[in-house]
């Protein structure tokens, strides 16, 4: 579907006007309808706003190719020859053999750091496309990676209260901590996510924070954040530091909550509360 087709049908799911998406964006309904009506096309960095207000990815309404792509750089996964592997040498269908290789990450950088470097190489392969369009062009499609993806969650839930009582250095080292995940780890810290909140539902039913079920999902609980926070970085202290936070949060009590029942944020924070003593 052409980008102006996807804008239309986006914005009349979400229930907005042309003038209210314009209100949004800080544009004119004028500047909306002749994007809708195909008679121009939004610059890269409009058309990343323009995603952020409709919450969809931004290749979804760029309508990129439904092909495989690399999950740290954006390279199409086209050529077999391409692609990485794991430590026992099967592929690793999910990256590149450039980034991914032999079960570990081929370089360490920022995602900054991995634009700049690939950028000129996009522009080498692009029909007319300058370094800055190709620096935004990467900097919008980036972050929803599955690599990059985990940076950017955890500089929503926790980069604004690190940086604040830890300091820049310390979330920063989180930052590098996930990058630095192989795949095995990475699948680890998610499938203990899951378990987390089955514990959580679990210790809920059985109504007592100082249980048995409540105090090992909350040992589960400290496990995870530690797989986040740089190492050395976790203490009880902190733990609980950061449980006082979520009940302060509508993102945290809502992830909680409308995943675990109405209540699970704090009974959570009660029993991470005697966890942590």
């Amino acid at each position: 579907m052409a980008f102006n087709e996807t804008l239309a049908r986006l914005r009349k799911e979400r229930g907005l006007t042309q003038g209210q998406l314009a209100q949004k964006l800080y544009v004119t309904r004028q500047a909306v309808s002749r994007w809708e009506n195909g008679e121009t096309t939004p610059g890269i960095d409009m058309a990343k706003l323009i995603a952020t207000v409709l919450e969809v990815p931004i290749g979804q309404l760029l309508d990129m190719p439904d092909q495989a792509m690399c999950q740290s750089c954006g390279m199409p996964l086209t050529d077999p020859a391409e692609i990485g592997t794991e430590a026992d040498g099967s592929p690793a269908p999910e990256y590149c053999k450039h980034c991914y290789a032999g079960g570990a990450w081929t370089y360490e950088a920022t995602m900054d750091e991995l634009i700049e470097a690939c950028a000129p190489f996009l522009v080498q392969h692009s029909d007319g496309m300058t370094l800055d369009e190709a620096i935004s062009f990467m900097g919008a499609i980036l972050p929803g990676l599955k690599r990059w993806h985990a940076v950017q969650e955890n500089e929503r839930r926790y980069g604004a209260e690190v940086r604040r009582k830890y300091g820049d250095e310390a979330m920063d080292e989180s930052n590098k901590k996930l990058l630095a995940m192989d795949e095995a780890t990475w699948n680890t810290k998610e499938e203990l996510e899951l378990l987390i909140i089955d514990a959580l539902k679990a210790a809920m039913a059985d109504g007592d924070p100082a249980g048995p079920l409540a105090q090992r999902m909350c040992q589960m609980h400290g496990q995870w954040i530690s797989m986040h926070w740089a190492d050395g970085a976790y203490s009880k202290g902190a733990h609980l530091s950061l449980a006082y936070g979520y009940l302060a949060d509508a993102r945290f009590t809502e992830y909680y909550d409308s995943r675990a029942g109405e209540g699970a944020t704090q009974f959570l924070v009660d029993a991470l509360v005697i966890y942590c003593g």
